[in-house]
């Protein structure tokens, strides 16, 4: 396991192989209930710590492997639609899908020993082009999905804080 410069206490950066970005953070609810989020498309804003992702959304109320959804979103203030699949839907465990430029936002829940759930978001990027990648590497992406990905977990121990009884 790293920990690099975007970790703090409540979120840390994960080694989880090459091309990927990956963080993770403990939060006081169940599988289940992280599923039910992550699994709904029509509530991935409610998952965003970057403000891109809109309320609106075209696609199942479930998402299950193979499945498409439409999201509207806006960066650097410019809106628009973006065609998702699904690569992995595990019920309760983990949820991926892929974008059109081929990498792969990827949620992972795992039991945490006590209470609440270890979540780790991941961007995977090993299925993406060289040229893309320069291009990503230009413009910030990766510093900025890191930020933003933590702001995620950030927000999700908020709304499911783990007690310390």
């Amino acid at each position: 396991m790293s920990e690099h410069t975007h970790s703090t206490d409540d979120v840390r950066e994960v080694d989880t192989g090459s091309f990927t970005i990956s963080y993770q953070a403990r939060v006081g609810a169940e599988p289940f209930q992280l599923w039910e989020l992550a699994a709904n498309p029509h509530r991935h804003h409610e998952l965003d710590g970057g403000g891109t992702l809109s309320a609106k959304v075209s696609g199942p109320e479930y998402l299950t492997e193979g499945d498409t959804f439409n999201i509207w979103m806006r960066r650097l203030g410019l809106p628009y639609t973006l065609t998702m699949r699904v690569v992995t839907a595990d019920p309760e465990r983990e949820i991926a899908w892929q974008h059109p430029a081929g990498h792969i936002w990827r949620w992972a829940f795992q039991p945490a020993e006590g209470q609440g759930t270890w979540v780790t978001e991941t961007f995977d990027y090993t299925q993406v082009k060289p040229i893309v990648i320069r291009g990503f590497n230009w413009a910030g992406v990766f510093n900025a999905n890191a930020r933003q990905m933590r702001n995620s977990l950030l927000q999700l121990q908020e709304r499911y804080p783990v007690s310390h009884d």
